[in-house]
């Protein structure tokens, strides 16, 4: 210490003093994130936001720590970096109101390319406007600041105070983390609103103690930070469908792109070449049931969940159906139980939702009891319209199939997931291939005996839940990576109506929603309830958003490019640009570069 008192206790009071600004640049995502709370516990949240900015100013205090050997250097530098951290802070609060995630690797990334920042929404006139506010503040900073550190200097308990300031922070940590067990996912996606917060979950703490479970979704990876956003949502009674045609909506568990081949799916091929739409470009929103299947029945992006069920919503389809006069039911042979998937997804339709199936059958039996139990709906339902929604179990691993489906060979036996780890991957493929042509044939079975019993064709989709690697880049099965072969799903759209041909612009599940909606004929904009659009609308530039769901991954997946990243919490493990199929991009950059604002509108939705 150069002569004097130290600078460092007033060092920290100015520090503190910064708060309120940082509460006051975060008060619109804080209120943001509060929408996505349960109203009761909305209050609790808010001492701890208090906390947090307390948090923020005390990092910037420790960060300045080694200035301080120097009071004279320390009071002139203190300010400016109290200055520069504020206006940081001030581009994050923007950042985060716009696209729903802090500034990070993949943001700067993309700031940086010519015209990113207007084609995002961001005018020239604004980023001159900030520079000239930042300029402002940061001289008023250094002449404030610099007053305030020469003026009060007197000694005081400052190691006490910052350790227990810390300690504060750390409270306020296990504070949050324990609300969010009795509130849900909504309150810990909004206790990452303000930066730097290091995530807390105290799930298992709290279930051991009281023997109730975790509500909402077990995440560990995707914060919820980035789904505080979600469309206003429409009353199910406003829902007017002006057509009302029987829907078969078919899900095929791990079902890959590449099964829809005249030589592995016959029929179904045949089918949409005479009476309908493959959509060729169609993509998983993640490599596990779990998420996709959120997403796709409620028209949202898997990294939304969080969100979603923490504001309690339930999916707009199932009710707009029982609003225009449709019997439903939903037929599951995949498992729909796992992870509350049940509850979060299907809870409005549990009357309607079969799912329980003998033990002692086999994939495509069960397979078989699912499709026998449909036909006993229909027969019985009478003149109403009826949606039926099937969930094919048998091409999930290990794809079983009886010998009227032994199309391909050599295959791989079967025989269990330590087996396969070490079996070719041409061999597993060659099973799950098998297992496709027989639930394209159990498909074709059911369709023509729908037709004529009803004595109409129904509208029908067709998709997988996600796709199956077969080693081709590494990975046995699928909820591993982003790749194409774990993401890249069959999309079938059949039915009156119906344009025949094919379309390649890129399509996710989070469009299934509002391109059923508007089939039916409803008007309803789809931003006001999904993030998708409908399909036959899809522009050829579009990027669609993949996530792994269990760890913070993600993809955004155009007609010729890929960008791939790592977490959205701010760290990065870098940015991988490929063509959609992970194949090397000779003009990658290039590509990227003409690309990134709309990337970033991907996660502004």
């Amino acid at each position: 210490m150069v002569g004097g008192h130290s600078p460092r206790w007033p060092g920290l009071v100015w520090a503190l003093l910064h708060v309120p600004v940082f509460l006051f640049l975060f008060s619109g995502p804080i209120a943001q994130a509060l929408r996505g709370v349960p109203e009761g516990f909305q209050p609790w949240l808010y001492p701890a936001f208090v906390v947090q900015a307390v948090t923020l100013a005390l990092a910037i205090w420790v960060v300045a720590l080694p200035l301080s050997i120097s009071r004279r250097l320390y009071r002139w530098t203190f300010p400016v970096l109290t200055a520069v951290a504020t206006l940081v802070l001030a581009i994050d609060a923007r950042t985060y109101a716009a696209v729903g995630f802090h500034i990070n690797g993949f943001f700067l990334r993309v700031a940086v390319q010519p015209s990113a920042l207007r084609e995002t929404g961001i005018p020239v006139s604004d980023v001159a406007w900030f520079l000239a506010e930042g300029l402002a503040w940061l001289v008023a900073e250094v002449v404030v600041g610099t007053w305030f550190l020469r003026s009060f200097t007197s000694p005081k308990p400052v190691w006490r105070v910052a350790v227990a300031l810390l300690l504060l922070a750390t409270a306020e940590r296990l504070y949050s983390g324990s609300v969010a067990f009795f509130g849900g996912p909504g309150v810990f996606a909004a206790g990452q609103a303000l930066p730097l917060q290091v995530p807390v979950r105290l799930g298992k703490f709290w279930e051991g103690l009281t023997g109730r479970k975790v509500l909402g979704s077990p995440l560990r990876g995707v914060t919820g930070e980035s789904a505080v956003k979600l469309p206003p949502g429409i009353d199910p009674a406003s829902v007017k469908f002006t057509k009302r045609p029987d829907v078969v909506f078919i899900l095929l568990e791990s079902a890959r792109a590449d099964y829809l081949d005249p030589k592995v799916m016959p029929l179904l091929s045949a089918r949409a070449a005479r009476g309908g739409t493959v959509f060729e470009r169609h993509y998983a929103l993640a490599p596990t049931t779990y998420f996709t299947v959120f997403g796709l029945l409620f028209g949202l992006e898997a990294h939304k969940l969080d969100a979603v069920v923490g504001a309690g919503r339930k999916p707009l389809l199932f009710r707009a159906f029982s609003a225009n006069g449709y019997q439903s039911k939903f037929l599951a042979a995949s498992s729909v139980d796992w992870m509350g998937l049940r509850e979060q997804v299907f809870g409005d339709v549990k009357q309607s939702l079969e799912t329980d199936w003998p033990k002692n059958l086999d994939p495509e039996q069960t397979d078989a009891a699912m499709l026998a139990e449909g036909r006993r709906f229909v027969e019985q339902a009478g003149d109403q319209p009826v949606f039926v929604f099937l969930f094919f179990v048998g091409t999930h691993f290990n794809y079983t199939y009886p010998a009227r489906a032994a199309r391909f060979s050599p295959v791989w036996d079967g025989d269990g997931i330590l087996k396969a780890s070490a079996a070719p991957g041409h061999l597993i493929l060659n099973r799950a291939r098998n297992s496709a042509f027989e639930a394209d044939l159990k498909v074709d079975e059911f369709l023509t005996w729908f037709e004529l019993k009803r004595g109409h064709r129904p509208l029908v989709i067709v998709t997988g839940d996600h796709g199956e690697e077969m080693r081709e880049q590494g990975h046995v099965g699928h909820g591993s990576a982003l790749t194409v072969q774990q993401l890249h799903v069959p999309m079938v759209v059949m039915g009156d109506g119906v344009p025949v041909g094919r379309l390649d612009a890129p399509t996710s599940h989070a469009d299934v929603v509002p391109t059923l909606m508007a089939l039916l004929g409803d008007t309803h904009p789809p931003e006001s309830y999904a993030a998708g659009m409908s399909m036959f609308e899809a522009p050829q530039d579009r990027f669609v958003l993949t996530t792994v769901g269990w760890e913070p991954k993600f993809a955004a997946i155009g007609k010729d490019l890929k960008v791939s990243f790592n977490s959205m919490d701010g760290g990065m493990g870098g940015v991988t640009l490929t063509d959609p199929f992970d194949r090397p991009l000779p003009d990658a950059e290039a590509k990227f570069s003409a690309a990134a604002p709309r990337i970033l509108k991907l996660f502004g939705k």
